[in-house]
């Protein structure tokens, strides 16, 4: 499966906020994030970084 890890960085350290993350749509200025099974998360910020062989999704704040 080729799932990521959702992260928010807060100063210099990653706090983890959602595993296998299916789809990933910034929308002024949140990102509305979707796993596996379809549950929703909304984190304000924007994003930062995606490790595409690290399987993280970064979002700053």
């Amino acid at each position: 499966m080729c799932e990521s890890a959702a992260y928010v960085l807060r100063g210099e350290q990653l706090e983890r906020v959602m595993d296998n993350v299916v789809s990933v749509d910034p929308f002024e200025g949140k990102v509305y994030l979707t796993d596996l099974l379809g549950e929703q998360k909304i984190v304000d910020g924007s994003i930062k970084e995606i490790r595409l062989m690290d399987h993280k999704i970064i979002i700053s704040e």
